[in-house]
Parts: C-alpha cells; structure tokens; sequence
C-alpha cells in the first residue's frame, strides 16, 4: 500500500498508502409512461479514483476530507461532530482467502483501520462511498458559487411590466369585445419635432 513518493511533513517523511475510492452517486431521470405522467427514476452511478494518503490514527478528519476532495466534492465540510461514514476492505493478508470488509463509522473505526492497513503488505485498500451518506454534511463556507448554486439556485427573474401599459391593453380588449369600441385604430406615436434654431 506504501507508495514511492512519500511526503514530507513537519520535517520527516510519511509513508503514503494507496487507496482505490468508489463513489457512488445518484441523480434522478425522469421517464414518460405512456398515457400516464413523467415518474422519476434514480440512477446510481459508480465513480473510481486512485488516492495516496499517509495514515495516522490522529487525522481521522483529514482523510475524510481528502476522499471528498479527490472526487471534487470538496464542497462539503467535515466537522468534529459532523462527518460520513464508509466501508473499508482491507487487502488480504497471506493464507486468507476473503477480506473482511469493515464499517468507518467513527474515529475509533478508523484507528482500527490503520492498524490493520499499516501492519499488511503494501497492497491497494478498497473505500467505498455513498454519495447519500456525504449530502448530509453542511457546505463549506469558502466561496464556491458553484457549489452553493447547485444548493441554492438563484430565483428566476421576475419580468417588469408596467401597470398602466397593461391596464390600457386590458381596457381596450374588454371595450373591443363587448361592441362599444367597434375599431380599433393605430396609434402612432407623434414624431418629434426638431430642434428649434435660434438665429445668432
């Protein structure tokens, strides 16, 4: 699981383990019945990506984060009492013939995790995520617009109308309508006169 790259922090270098992250996200389709209406219809969609990170039973949060942020969903925030939780499985030690798969659900999970990655050969850990579980985080607070418009869509413009425009349209179709106004003539607008020119 140790990658080649190890990186340096706080002056030594930390062992980097391999992940291959599985995120697995929904969207919804809508489907016409025939005769009926529109029914929408969840589609789940698998996405897969490769993640090195050192582990330490101390930065449980960090690697939360770093999972999100290597899907680009580094929109949500993980708090102290707000985090998701996801499944682990472990590579395979020598004369096993399954891996168990583990359930992440807290910092003592995850400290368990480690100690089991850490003391197997380097191999590739399998995370598995669902997208369900991340929705239910808060947003972070850095700025991203296009985060916060898929949260919160911005209104749709309301058009302006001018009340006494269309007081005037409404009035002239009811008198049209009820025979008091028998035709209705054009009105073109006056055309400006010109400019007056003094003599000098």
């Amino acid at each position: 699981m140790s990658s080649s790259s190890p990186t340096h922090c706080s002056g030594k270098l930390e062992k980097q383990y391999a992940f291959k992250v599985t995120l697995t996200v929904y969207s919804s389709l809508k489907l016409k019945m025939k005769g009926k209406t529109s029914v929408l219809k969840e589609v789940k969609s698998i996405k897969t990506k490769e993640l090195s990170f050192p582990l330490k039973v101390d930065n449980y949060l960090d690697f939360l984060q770093g999972v999100l942020d290597k899907h680009g969903q580094d929109h949500y925030k993980i708090l102290e009492r707000k985090q998701y939780s996801f499944k682990c499985v472990p590579p395979k030690t020598k004369g096993q013939h399954v891996s168990n798969v583990m359930d992440i659900d807290n910092e003592a999970d995850y400290q368990e995790m480690v100690g089991k990655v850490s003391s197997i050969h380097p191999s590739t850990t399998k995370i598995f995520v669902d997208m369900k579980q991340v929705e239910k985080l808060p947003l972070s607070e850095s700025g991203d617009e296009a985060a916060q418009a898929l949260v919160h869509p911005a209104p749709p413009a309301t058009p302006t109308i001018n009340i006494n425009s269309l007081t005037s349209v409404l009035l002239l179709q009811m008198l049209t309508k009820s025979g008091l106004l028998s035709s209705l003539t054009p009105v073109t607008p006056a055309t400006p006169a010109p400019p007056l020119v003094t003599p000098t």
